[in-house]
């Protein structure tokens, strides 16, 4: 029998565009500015999302899903400081959609293990998302990430 697993959602609300959200998320000079230190992203199904950040370590995964503009899905590495993944596989879904005139950015994590063991990596990530949204909607209003073709 499969253990029951827990999530998380975080989101931020902007009045920028699809593709400067996209930009925040797939660029390492774009990451840089409010995710990690240090990005290597593959932009393509089956590449690798790497970064070592502030505020979660350093993250592995890699894209599940690539929709350009709408959706990041990435499936995570074992890291480190986890406790052991015995079964199934922590998963971020980043989804951009429209809503009532703004952009809305969401993440949506799950597959973490529902034991105790497991809590502080849930509170972590929970605190580490709403802290890196708040930072990237200071970086996207100061005008710190822009649209390329802008």
């Amino acid at each position: 029998m499969r253990s029951l697993t827990k999530g998380y959602m975080q989101s931020l609300e902007t009045a920028v565009d699809a593709a400067t959200l996209w930009r925040a998320l797939v660029e390492p000079d774009a990451l840089a500015l409010w995710y990690g230190d240090q990005a290597v992203v593959e932009p393509r199904i089956g590449g690798r999302y790497f970064a070592v950040s502030r505020l979660f370590g350093r993250r592995e995964a890699f894209i599940e899903h690539f929709e350009p503009c709408a959706r990041l899905k990435l499936l995570f590495e074992p890291c480190s400081d986890w406790p052991p993944l015995t079964e199934g596989a922590l998963i971020e879904d980043l989804l951009i959609d429209e809503h009532k005139g703004q952009r809305m950015l969401r993440v949506i994590g799950s597959g973490i293990p529902s034991g105790a063991e497991w809590a502080p990596v849930l509170k972590h990530l929970k605190t580490g998302w709403a802290l890196a949204f708040g930072l990237l909607q200071t970086r996207l209003r100061n005008g710190e990430i822009k649209d390329p073709a802008a």
